[in-house]
C-alpha cells in the first residue's frame, strides 16, 4: 500500500522541517475504533502531522472536490485511506443536486466495526488561526450512528486532538500535538428529554469546548498580540517558579495555557491596567528588537550552554560543510520553485484559480519533499555505481540527511554565538541602554506577578 511506502519518508521530511514536533497523549493516538477530531489551521500538514505520530494507519476523511475521477479518485480512496466528503455549500449546479454522504457514513461506520481510526476535521475548511473555529455536526452524527451500527453503545471513542504550530508556514518552526481524553457523552444519551437533533447539537457544543482545552488560544482576537508577548517573558519565569522542568512539555502547555486564561479574566476585571501594561510590553519588545534580537534572549544564555555551543561551532565543522554541500542545491530549488509556482497562489485576496493561503506552508513542504526525494535518488543511484547499494544508502542518508540537519542546529549554534557577542558589545558600548531594557523588562515582568496574584 502506498500509504505505508510513503509514511516513513513523510516522516523524515516532516523531522527535518520543524525543528520540534512534541505530542501530549501519544499514547491515546493508538485507540481502536475511534474518531479523532481534529482543528485545521494548517491544510496539508495538519493530517500528516497526526499520522506522522501514529503506529497503525488512520483513515482520513477529506473533501470530495479534492478527489476527482478515475485514477486519481481510486488512489486516494485505496491507497491513502481517504473517505470523500461531499460539502453542499462548495457544489453547484448537478454536482449540488447529486452529492450525497450516505457512502462516507457508510464507509465510516464499516471501518469503525472493523476497528479502524478516523480523523476527522469539523472546522470542514483550513484557516490559519490558533484558536477553534464553529464545527460542523456531522462528527457526532457518526459517533451516534456507528454506535447505532455496532449495536452497543460507547462502541465508538471520540478523541480530541488540539494542533500548536508556533508557526505554520515557516521552516524550523514548533509543532505541538495534544491528544485529549476520550469525550464522555453519556449524560446527553441517557437525557430522554432530547430528541436525535437535540443531542447532536449538545454533542457538537461539547466537542467544540474539549478541542479548545487542547489549544492555546480562545477565539480572542482582542487581546491575541498581548497574550502572545506575556507568554513571550513570563513562560520561562513561571515554569522556574512552579518547579517545572525544561522538556516538560506538558507542564509548559499547562503553563502557557494558564497565562493566556489570566489574561482573559484580568482583561475583563482590570482593563485600564491591562491595557497600560500591554502598551509597556509592546514597547519594551519593540526597543528590544531594534536592537537586532527577537526571541533568543542573550542575557539569559548560561555558561555551560554557550561552552556546548562553541564546542560544536568548532569540532562540527567539517559536518556542517558536508551538510551544505550535499544538500544547499536541493534547499535552493526548493526555494525557487516554491516562489515561482505556488506563493502567488496563496497570497492576495481569495479568487477562482488561488489557493486557500492555509495552504502555504505545507506547499512548502511538499514541493521540498518531491525535490529531495529526487536528488536523494540519483544520489543514491550515483552512489551505487560507484560502490555497492548498501554502502551508497548509508552514504545517502549519513551524508545527506544526517548531516544536512546538523547543518540546520550548526547554522542556529551560529546565529545565537553572533547575538550572544553582539549583547556583550552593547553591554560595553552602550552600557545605559541596555541596563535601562533590562530593568524595564524586570519591572514588567514583577507587575504582570504582581497583578496575576492579586
Amino acid at each position: 500500500m502506498l500509504y505505508n511506502l510513503f509514511k516513513p519518508l513523510v516522516i523524515i521530511s516532516l523531522r527535518a522541517y520543524f525543528k520540534r514536533i512534541d505530542v501530549i497523549g501519544a499514547n491515546r493516538l493508538e485507540e481502536d475504533s475511534t474518531i479523532y477530531v481534529c482543528n485545521h489551521p494548517s491544510a496539508l500538514f495538519d493530517p500528516i502531522v497526526v499520522a506522522s505520530t501514529t503506529k497503525r494507519p488512520i483513515y482520513f476523511l477529506a473533501g470530495a472536490e479534492w478527489f476527482g475521477k478515475g485514477m486519481q479518485s481510486w488512489l486516494f480512496q485505496n491507497q491513502f485511506n481517504m473517505i470523500p466528503v461531499y460539502r453542499p455549500w462548495l457544489a453547484k449546479g448537478k454536482e449540488k443536486e447529486q452529492s450525497s454522504n450516505e457512502e462516507m457514513f457508510s464507509a465510516s461506520y464499516r471501518s469503525l466495526e472493523e476497528g479502524k481510526r478516523i480523523i476527522i476535521f469539523p472546522e470542514a475548511s483550513s484557516k490559519t488561526v490558533p484558536w477553534i473555529r464553529d464545527i460542523k455536526t456531522g462528527t457526532a452524527r457518526i459517533k451516534m450512528g456507528a454506535d447505532k451500527h455496532i449495536g452497543r453503545e460507547n462502541a465508538v471513542k471520540l478523541i480530541p486532538i488540539g494542533l500548536n504550530y508556533s508557526n505554520t508556514h515557516r521552516f524550523q518552526t514548533n509543532v505541538l500535538i495534544n491528544v485529549g481524553e476520550a469525550v464522555d457523552f453519556s449524560d446527553i444519551i441517557a437525557d430522554s428529554t432530547l430528541d436525535e437533533k437535540e443531542q447532536v447539537r449538545q454533542m457538537t457544543a461539547r466537542i467544540h469546548d474539549r478541542m479548545s482545552d487542547l489549544v492555546y488560544y480562545p477565539e480572542d482576537a482582542e487581546n491575541f498580540q498581548f497574550i502572545k508577548d506575556v507568554k513571550r517573558v513570563l513562560t520561562d519565569v513561571l515554569m522556574a517558579e512552579l518547579g517545572i522542568a525544561e522538556g516538560d512539555v506538558e507542564g509548559e502547555f499547562k503553563i502557557r495555557k494558564r497565562i493566556v486564561n489570566e489574561i482573559i479574566q484580568l482583561s475583563h476585571e482590570k482593563p485600564t491596567e491591562v491595557s497600560a501594561i500591554a502598551k509597556r510590553l509592546r514597547n519594551y519588545l519593540d526597543d528590544y528588537q531594534t536592537l537586532g534580537f527577537r526571541k533568543y534572549n542573550p542575557f539569559e544564555e548560561k555558561p555551560t550552554n554557550l561552552f556546548m555551543k562553541v564546542l560544536g561551532i568548532v569540532f562540527g565543522f567539517p559536518l556542517f560543510v558536508t551538510g551544505t554541500i550535499f544538500n544547499l542545491l536541493p534547499f535552493l530549488l526548493t526555494n525557487w520553485a516554491y516562489r515561482k509556482y505556488f506563493l502567488s497562489k496563496v497570497t492576495g485576496e481569495h479568487k477562482d484559480g488561488q489557493l486557500n493561503s492555509a495552504f502555504a506552508g505545507s506547499l512548502g513542504f511538499m514541493a521540498g519533499f518531491v525535490i529531495f526525494l529526487v536528488w536523494y535518488i540519483l544520489l543514491l543511484i550515483l552512489g551505487s555505481v560507484l560502490t555497492s547499494f548498501w554502502i551508497a544508502l548509508a552514504f545517502t542518508m549519513g551524508l545527506g540527511y544526517i548531516s544536512g540537519r546538523f547543518a540546520m542546529l550548526y547554522y542556529k549554534w551560529v546565529i545565537q554565538a553572533g547575538k550572544y557577542m553582539n549583547w556583550k558589545s552593547l553591554e560595553k558600548k552602550h552600557a545605559n541602554v541596555i541596563e535601562d531594557i533590562l530593568k524595564e523588562r524586570q519591572s514588567i515582568i514583577s507587575e504582570l506577578l504582581r497583578m496575576r496574584n492579586s
